[in-house]
C-alpha cells in the first residue's frame, strides 16, 4: 500500500466514535493533513475530526510511524480502526 491511497480516511467521511464532550457519534473527518515519511517510506498522516453534533474537534494519526498503525483520538483517548469510517452518505445519483 506504500504510495497509494491505503487508508480510507478521507475528509468528509463519517468516524463512528463517540465525542469526548457530549459522547455521541459520529464524528466527520473535517482535515487531513500530511505530517511526514516514515522509515518505511509510508506517508503520516494527522486526522482532525470534529463532532456533528458539539463541533468539538479531536485529531488522531494515521501511519503513526510506521504504515497501518492508528493513533488514539488526543482528546478521548478512544482508539480507531479502519472499519469505523462511514463514506458520506453519496446515494443521491444512483
Amino acid at each position: 500500500m506504500v504510495g497509494k491511497v491505503g487508508d480510507p480516511f478521507r475528509e468528509d467521511c463519517l468516524l463512528a466514535a463517540p465525542c469526548y464532550k457530549c459522547h455521541r457519534q459520529p464524528l466527520v473527518i473535517a482535515e487531513r493533513n500530511w505530517e511526514a515519511t516514515n522509515n518505511d517510506d509510508s506517508q503520516q498522516y494527522q486526522i482532525l475530526v470534529a463532532c456533528t453534533h458539539c463541533g468539538a474537534v479531536d485529531e488522531f494519526t494515521v501511519n503513526q510511524g510506521r504504515e497501518g498503525v492508528l493513533s488514539q483520538l488526543k482528546h478521548s483517548h478512544q482508539r480507531v480502526s479502519v472499519n469505523d469510517v462511514k463514506a458520506e452518505s453519496q446515494e443521491g445519483g444512483k
